[in-house]
C-alpha cells in the first residue's frame, strides 16, 4: 500500500480494507451497507479505521434474534459448518492479519 502525505494509515479504501481481510470490494461494501462493520461514507463509497473494524470482528457473533448478552448461550456445535464473508474477516482479525 503506498502512502500518502498527510493520510492516517489506519483509514482504508474499501479496496484496501478487502485487501487486508481477503474479501471483494462488493462484500465489504454489503457489510458495510448492513451495519456489519463500522464505515463512514464519502460520497459514492466508504472510509473504514482498520482497528475499528478489526475490533468489531473479533466480537462474538450472535445469529439474528438472539440475545447478544443471553448467558445461557450455547456455542454452536463443532461439527457445524461456519459460513460466509463475515466468518472468514472475523477469523482473520482474530488471527491478526496485518497485510
Amino acid at each position: 500500500m503506498i502512502e500518502t502525505p498527510g493520510r492516517d494509515p489506519d483509514v482504508l479504501t474499501t479496496a484496501e480494507l478487502a485487501t487486508k481481510l481477503g474479501l471483494s470490494p462488493q462484500t465489504v461494501r454489503r457489510m458495510a451497507n448492513a451495519g456489519q462493520i463500522p464505515a463512514l461514507k464519502t460520497g459514492k463509497d466508504f472510509r473504514y479505521s482498520w482497528e475499528a473494524v478489526r475490533q468489531v470482528l473479533r466480537q462474538p457473533h450472535h445469529q439474528p434474534g438472539e440475545a447478544a448478552d443471553d448467558p445461557t448461550d450455547q456455542p454452536p456445535p463443532a461439527d457445524t459448518p461456519k459460513k460466509g464473508a463475515g466468518y472468514r474477516a472475523q477469523r482473520r482479525a482474530r488471527t491478526g492479519a496485518q497485510d
